[in-house]
């Protein structure tokens, strides 16, 4: 086992029709990660679980209705995740070194984050993300306080460094509606997570 760290390059992704802002677009942004990591090996097999803080979000563009007019509209989301994954590996090396292939679940506990916003390129706000099911005010954002999903890769394993680059994909609506009075008033959009990572380990044999 040993210490980890890497790169995120997250955005998110909404599958249905996003209503406000209109003309919406999404794109990445990056985002920093680090924590343990261990394998265990048997043969060419190898089970990797990790323990990580993990760094994801997006950045949105569009135009919003502002006091009937139509605005140019941006924003960067960055939401800060300690996340499990779970990963299985198959290494070309009988002894766990070489070329590796690996893939496996993952879950995330949302720790927090923050945001900020321009509208009309001159008005600037920024506030938190928290965690929540629902939320009752526009002041800060808010998401699904857990996430899981898949994720997969290549790896090289070359005595006790090991690089891996992968990609995640979420599989849980991390959308958190708007609610007023008990009525929901907002449906937001579908939202889930993609990231490409790229990660530096160092092992540290456990064998006396």
């Amino acid at each position: 086992m040993g210490p980890r760290v890497g790169l995120n390059v997250s955005s998110g992704h909404f599958p249905g029709k996003v209503t406000y802002p209109t003309q919406a677009s999404y794109t990445s942004r990056p985002g920093f990660e680090a924590g343990l990591t261990s394998t265990v090996q048997s043969g060419h097999f190898a089970v990797q679980p990790s323990l990580l803080f993990s760094q994801k979000g997006y950045r949105s563009s569009g135009y919003q209705l502002l006091i009937d007019m139509v605005t140019p509209y941006e924003e960067d989301v960055r939401l800060n995740y300690l996340t499990l994954p779970l990963n299985f590996a198959f290494t070309l090396g009988r002894s766990g070194q070489g070329l590796q292939v690996f893939a496996g679940p993952y879950a995330s506990l949302l720790l927090g984050g923050n945001y900020t916003s321009k509208t009309g390129g001159f008005e600037e706000r920024a506030g938190k993300v928290k965690a929540a099911s629902l939320a009752s005010d526009g002041d800060n954002r808010y998401a699904q306080r857990f996430d899981g999903g898949l994720q997969a890769g290549l790896g090289y394993r070359l005595k006790g460094f090991q690089v891996q680059a992968s990609y995640s994909l979420g599989l849980r609506n991390s959308a958190v509606q708007y609610q007023y009075n008990g009525t929901v008033y907002a449906n937001e959009p579908d939202q889930y997570n993609r990231a490409f990572q790229v990660s530096l380990s160092y092992l540290v044999s456990t064998k006396s």
